[in-house]
């Protein structure tokens, strides 16, 4: 980055509501939001609030809210927003869903992206909802050029929504690219035929040479994401994992427990977060890190439209790698003797929790 006031890295979910609710305050022009959870409770109720004053101000506000993940959202809430001049559009899967059940069900914007002016920019895990506010996650917020890749993204989702491309023209004037040799956005789309955030995941892990800390919410690996890990601890790359010991959501959580013993086997040290950690991301050999919505498992693998932020810059490395060894530092060990004498019904609701998440997503 240019300049020491470039960017600034959020590493809980309140304090990144404090940054996004500040910019868009300040906003004179346009405010571009697609967020996987934005609903009418606590928080989500002060955004949109200033977001009707900002209107009534003359700033051009667009919303993109995930049909599933903002099922909360009150029907009667988003006819007040309309009314009051924002254009929020539902981002969800047109077809009917006996023609493509599991694409009807998983086709979401998984995406955390807010755009203030055309020039601030915020990407990573945060939702709007009142249960999520104590939890750790991490938020990037960058200034200038490099934010103008994100209106690209933007555009392009909102006319699949079904919004006017002549409303958003002049964003396609941007491209993808980010010029700058530090950064650069990783987006999947849906209906896509591969992830281009596995491959990184994949390539970091085949080309790692001293240490990798990988941190998710949710875990379910591939087969091919974890033979990039055997392939790494092999060469003696240090690998440590972050997750929740108690994920808010209960099916991923004895889906990720699934893993746990095979994992240790391998010599990968495995932290439980005591509390909810939301964060998702890599760092490899403190040289580079990515952090965004992508989730280690197949909904962000396979289906959902997601955004992630890849870093070389220095500083920008160093702090995300604090934040985490600290979270690591706080975090409980895995404890394999303990582990080993957990019960048979936890295991069967291990065994049931994986044969659901991979029948949900349509793996073998």
């Amino acid at each position: 980055m240019t300049s020491k006031s470039s960017y600034n890295i959020y590493d809980t979910t309140r304090e990144a509501w404090r940054a996004m609710y500040r910019a868009i305050e300040y906003a004179t022009k346009s405010i571009y939001w697609e967020v996987y959870i934005l609903v009418d409770e606590g928080t989500g109720l002060d955004f949109f609030e200033l977001l009707k004053k900002k209107v009534t101000d003359g700033v051009d506000v667009k919303l993109i809210l995930d049909y599933w993940g903002s099922f909360a959202l009150s029907s009667k809430k988003v006819d007040e927003l309309k009314k009051a001049g924002i254009d929020i559009r539902l981002f969800r899967h047109a077809r009917n869903p006996f023609k493509g059940f599991h694409q009807w069900l998983t086709r979401r914007t998984h995406r955390k992206v807010l755009i203030v002016d055309e020039r601030i920019g915020f990407v990573g895990g945060v939702n709007v909802f009142k249960a999520s506010k104590n939890w750790k996650d991490i938020h990037i917020m960058f200034k200038g050029k490099v934010v103008r890749s994100l209106l690209r993204s933007f555009a392009k989702t909102y006319v699949m929504c079904g919004g006017e491309k002549a409303d958003i023209r002049h964003l396609f004037q941007y491209t993808y690219r980010v010029e700058h040799d530090s950064l650069d956005f990783v987006y999947d789309d849906t209906g896509r035929k591969y992830s281009r955030m596995r491959k990184k995941y994949i390539d970091a892990l085949y080309k790692a040479r001293e240490r990798v800390v990988l941190f998710s919410p949710y875990y379910l690996p591939d087969k091919e994401i974890l033979k990039a890990m055997w392939s790494a601890r092999k060469r003696g790359v240090k690998i440590d994992m972050l997750i929740p010991l108690r994920a808010d959501l209960v099916i991923a959580k004895y889906a990720a427990y699934a893993f746990f013993s095979l994992l240790h086997k391998r010599g990968i040290k495995i932290h439980l977060a005591k509390k909810m950690m939301h964060g998702k991301g890599i760092i490899v050999d403190g040289k580079w890190a990515m952090v965004g919505s992508s989730n280690m498992e197949p909904a962000s693998l396979y289906h959902n439209q997601e955004t992630n932020v890849h870093m070389s810059d220095k500083r920008l490395v160093k702090k995300i790698t604090r934040i985490l060894e600290r979270w690591i530092h706080d975090a409980k060990p895995f404890d394999s003797i303990a582990w080993e004498k957990r019960g048979r019904w936890h295991k069967l609701k291990e065994r049931i929790a994986t044969k659901m998440y991979k029948f949900w997503f349509g793996l073998k």
